[in-house]
């Protein structure tokens, strides 16, 4: 189940010096094709690398709180995103062919 893709995720985040009214896209890449998704062990470095890529692409908690709201909600919504996408992988089971030889 070694793919060559990554898993792309994506999240709006607001601007620190805008308004709510603007945000911004922000998107991370994180390589899975030296993972067997079948494998627990593997999801579980899948996980971690999700959860390191959106601390990456979200920045770091700060002491103020209107930034850190939007901090975490970046990463809750990147968090989403990947969940979704890793389940599409990992239910796309290969496919057995019955052969009578």
């Amino acid at each position: 189940m070694k793919n060559l893709c990554a898993v792309a995720l994506a999240a709006v985040v607001f601007a620190p010096s805008v308004q709510a009214a603007e945000r911004q896209t922000v998107t991370a890449a994180i390589a899975r094709a030296d993972l067997d998704l079948r494998r627990a062990d593997h999801r579980t470095m899948l996980d971690a690398r999700i959860r390191h890529a959106t601390s990456l692409a979200c920045g770091p908690m700060t002491t103020d709180l209107i930034i850190n709201a939007d901090v975490a909600r970046c990463r809750k919504e990147m968090r989403a995103d990947a969940a979704i996408k890793v389940a599409a992988l990992t239910t796309q089971a290969p496919v057995a062919l019955a052969s009578n030889q």
